[in-house]
């Protein structure tokens, strides 16, 4: 995803802005593609993977937090008004 994220910086600038806002450090974590947000790049929607609040995806221990759900609903809603205040 790398590639297709680069030429667009403000783009993971304003998740990680957001992330920062939720009171949330940003990690940046390398993905092997698979997701949406690789898919959607790919086709030129420069999408960065965000966290949903998951935890141990597809074992067998797959769980959710809610406090950590509603943290990441949190960050979509400041990043939506980042992009509209731009």
């Amino acid at each position: 995803m790398r590639r297709y994220l680069e030429p667009y910086p403000e783009v993971v600038q304003l998740a990680e802005r957001a992330i920062r806002a939720e009171g949330i450090e940003p990690r940046r974590t390398p993905i092997r593609g698979g997701t949406d947000g690789s898919r959607l790049s790919e086709m030129g929607l420069p999408t960065p993977n965000i966290f949903t609040g998951g935890n141990e995806y597809h074992s067998r221990r797959e769980w959710a937090s809610v406090q950590d759900m509603a943290a990441a609903a949190a960050t979509i809603v400041r990043l939506a008004e980042a992009w509209t205040d731009r």
